[in-house]
C-alpha cells in the first residue's frame, strides 16, 4: 500500500503532462484513507459480493448446441477483434466517465494470471454474429473475479446478463476455484439483484473509487 508521500510523488510526475484528473481503482478503507490524505475524494461507492463456489451446490451452465439459424442466441468466446463492439456496449451501458475503451478491456483481461472472456451473440448470417453483451472473468490464487459484465441497454432484461454470469461461474468451478468476488455500484439495483439470484451474498465491506485533479 503506498504512503501519502509516494502518492504525492506520482501526482507530481503528472504535473507536466496532459493528464488533468487521476482516478483510483476500487479501494478498501485502509487504502482509501491514504489517498484521502493526498487530497483524493470519493466519487463512487461499491458493494462487494462473494459466492462460495465449493459449497453452493450449483452445476456448470451449458449452452445448447448451435444450429446456425439466423437470430439464434449463443454464448461464445470473446475474441480481441470483438473489443471494439464490446467497448461500444460498455459505453452505452455505463456511460461517461465509467465506461471502458478497447485498451481498458485488454488491461482487464491482463489483470489476473488467468482470464476467461465470453460474449453473448445473435446470429445475423451463416458466418456473422452481432454482440449483445460480454463478461470478463479472472482467476488468481484460487480466487475468481467477475471483473466486467455489460449488456447492450437495448437487450437488457432478456436474460443475457444472467447467462453470462452463470457461464463465468461455471468456468470458475471447472478450475476448482474456492470462491467468486464481484463488485458493483451500491445504486445498481439491477446488478445487485442479478448477483444475489445466482448465489452471491454482500460482504460488510464497501469499496470506494476516489478522484483528484492533477496540480490541485
Amino acid at each position: 500500500m503506498p504512503d501519502e508521500a509516494e502518492i504525492r510523488r506520482w501526482l507530481a510526475d503528472l504535473d507536466s503532462t496532459a493528464v488533468h484528473t487521476v482516478r483510483t481503482g476500487a479501494l478498501f478503507a485502509a487504502a482509501a484513507d491514504r489517498f484521502a490524505q493526498a487530497g483524493f475524494t470519493i466519487v463512487d461507492t461499491l458493494a462487494l459480493l462473494r459466492l462460495d463456489l465449493a459449497h453452493d451446490g450449483q452445476a456448470g451452465a451449458t449452452e445448447p448446441p448451435a444450429s446456425g439459424d439466423v437470430g439464434e442466441i449463443v454464448t461464445a468466446p470473446l475474441r480481441r477483434h470483438h473489443h471494439a463492439a464490446a467497448a461500444a456496449i460498455d459505453r452505452s451501458a455505463f456511460g461517461t466517465p465509467w465506461s471502458n475503451d478497447v485498451d481498458d478491456l485488454q488491461e482487464i483481461r491482463d489483470a489476473t494470471p488467468t482470464h476467461h472472456a465470453t460474449g453473448r451473440f445473435v446470429r445475423t448470417g451463416r458466418l456473422r454474429r452481432h454482440l449483445l453483451g460480454f463478461a470478463i472473468t479472472g482467476a488468481a490464487s484460487g480466487q475468481g473475479y467477475l471483473q466486467r459484465l455489460a449488456v447492450d441497454p437495448a437487450h437488457q432484461r432478456e436474460g443475457h446478463g444472467r447467462a453470462l454470469t452463470t457461464e463465468s461461474l461455471a468456468w470458475m468451478r471447472r478450475r476448482g476455484l474456492r470462491s467468486a468476488l464481484v463488485n458493483t455500484a451500491i445504486t445498481n439495483e439491477a446488478a445487485l439483484a442479478l448477483y444475489r439470484s445466482v448465489g452471491f451474498r454482500p460482504l460488510p465491506e464497501h469499496l470506494v473509487v476516489m478522484q483528484r485533479t492533477v496540480g490541485s
